[in-house]
């Protein structure tokens, strides 16, 4: 098999379940990347797009060829005209305008793929620095990152062929006797891409020819170190670390946002792979604002809740079971935390049951008027929803006297006075 099917293969293994969408120039990179997607075996529908720029006088020709060679492979083609502002730098300009055209055809979860590969990387990394870059600027091109769409969810733009040098996918190209188009503006060294490519890198080949794994390797290095750096505390509110701010977390660029929660969930002993953290980040940052999503990493589950992210661990934790209590020794109750109650010196043991919701519950706080549902009292407190279930409700005789360490039911309070319940969750 050749080397640019394994990479694809090898990839993209995991993303078999998502909608592939292909950023479809016409130029060799993405020739190649199409071609060799439409090759790997159980693969999902492949649909190309390719965005017409309209700053070549061949655009239609283009257009045109990328159309045939598509519908040769099966796959579907659609396409976007753009207006291109250069007022902004040519080169940046239509950068924006194909990721505009981009959104346009992705949905939440699709997988935009796009070809850049190992010369590309390279390139980036020598131009910011002769640009002077700032540190965030040396990560180069990342192999995946979110793409936000208009409507707040998030497709992820990946790169399968990043490690890959130009060459390979050359020889691909050759081997398959493929066609592609070819943009004259690519040869204009008036561009500092193109006067890097073709004036200053070749020089560069002949004393180092292994430039190109060197600065990867170094992008890679430079991405990583950033973690070292993160300070988690800013945007955990507990000292436990177990709480994240989503309005922290979104206010961070990618590379930022990658070492956050890498050191967050490190914290605990947890090393999510690339997939997981793309998948987390998709999933609990730009997914609907009214959902309440769960995904699990090890032993442990991140919930979102009220715009923060909570870390919990999974357990044996049975609603069914029923614990006696003293309200005198500390009660463990398995997978829902610890009851224990502050008491005077004369307040003697209770008979309490502690039992879990199964719905339907109601309860009259102290002081207040008429009695509410448990579900509307816990709302009120705005209660996560994953510790509603595993809150302790204290019986006396049969009746509902205490939720846990929030409210004592009305009838009960000579009963349980002299005594400060105290519930400590497990998480």
């Amino acid at each position: 098999m050749h080397t640019v099917l394994q990479t694809l293969d090898r990839q993209l293994h995991t993303e078999r379940g998502r909608r592939w969408v292909v950023a479809y120039s016409g130029g060799l990179d993405s020739t190649v990347l199409l071609h060799g997607l439409c090759q790997l075996a159980s693969r999902p529908a492949i649909h190309a797009v390719h965005v017409h720029h309209g700053l070549q006088s061949q655009a239609d020709d283009w257009q045109r060829h990328c159309r045939a060679f598509a519908d040769s492979l099966g796959v579907t083609f659609a396409s976007a005209r753009v207006t291109v502002d250069t007022g902004e730098g040519l080169e940046a300009a239509a950068r924006d305008a194909r990721y505009r055209a981009f959104a346009q055809f992705l949905a939440d979860s699709d997988l935009l793929l796009q070809a850049h590969h190992l010369d590309d990387q390279a390139e980036t990394l020598l131009l910011r620095l002769f640009r002077g870059t700032g540190p965030d600027g040396l990560q180069g091109i990342p192999r995946q990152r979110p793409l936000v769409l208009d409507d707040g969810s998030a497709a992820t733009i990946m790169r399968p062929l990043l490690t890959l040098p130009r060459a390979a996918l050359e020889d691909y190209a050759r081997h398959h006797q493929l066609g592609w188009v070819e943009d004259p503006s690519n040869a204009d060294p008036a561009m500092d891409r193109n006067y890097l490519r073709h004036r200053v890198l070749p020089a560069v080949a002949e004393r180092w020819p292994g430039y190109r794994k060197s600065l990867g390797r170094f992008a890679e290095l430079a991405a990583g170190s950033r973690l070292e750096s993160v300070d988690i505390s800013g945007f955990c509110p507990d000292s436990e670390r177990r709480v994240v701010e989503l309005a922290a977390l979104r206010g961070m660029d990618d590379g930022q946002r990658n070492a956050a929660l890498r050191r967050w969930l490190g914290h605990y002993q947890l090393v999510p792979s690339a997939a997981q953290l793309q998948e987390l980040q998709r999933v609990m940052l730009w997914s609907a604002k009214d959902s309440l999503p769960v995904m699990a990493i090890g032993d442990w589950q991140v919930r979102r809740y009220q715009q923060r992210l909570y870390l919990t661990a999974l357990s044996d934790f049975d609603p069914r079971h029923r614990y006696r209590w003293d309200a005198q020794s500390v009660l463990t109750l398995p997978g829902a935390g610890t009851l224990s109650a502050d008491r005077e010196p004369n307040a003697g043991p209770l008979d309490l049951e502690v039992r879990f919701r199964t719905g339907g519950e109601r309860c009259r706080p102290s002081g207040r008027g008429q009695s509410q549902r448990l579900k509307k009292l816990l709302q009120e407190v705005q209660l996560p929803p994953w510790r509603r279930e595993r809150l302790p409700l204290l019986y006396l005789d049969g009746e509902l006297a205490a939720v846990a360490d929030l409210w004592l039911c009305h009838g009960f309070e000579d009963a349980l006075s002299g005594r400060r319940i105290d519930w400590q969750p497990s998480e």
